[in-house]
């Protein structure tokens, strides 16, 4: 099993005084659980070395080349002119709806 990647550890915890406001907080510890992506990632940048590093590159470039390859085959795909879409027309106020508010 990986050792645990602590991002952020204050085993004291944190107090600030805001403007008169003190916000206390007892212990502040952030761990990267490698399982999930957000984790992996911050953990190969954080703890992980050259190693997780070079995982990371070809997980990039497997995306990338996957996001390429897609918009290839929906460039061949389209033989319609692409057409800008526009957002759904306003409904017009009703005249002197805003003067009856404010005499109002």
């Amino acid at each position: 099993m990986d050792e645990e990647c602590v991002i952020l550890d204050l085993p004291e915890g944190l107090r600030l005084n805001l403007l008169g406001l003190i916000v206390e907080i007892e212990q502040i510890r952030i761990v990267a659980d490698r399982a999930g992506l957000l984790g992996a990632l911050l953990a190969s940048l954080t703890c992980g070395g050259v190693e997780s590093a070079e995982r990371l590159e070809a997980l990039a470039e497997l995306i990338r080349s996957e996001q390429q390859g897609g918009a290839e085959e929906s460039e061949e795909g389209d033989e319609e002119p692409d057409q800008e879409r526009k957002p759904p027309p306003r409904r017009p106020r009703p005249k002197g709806s805003r003067r009856r508010q404010q005499e109002q």
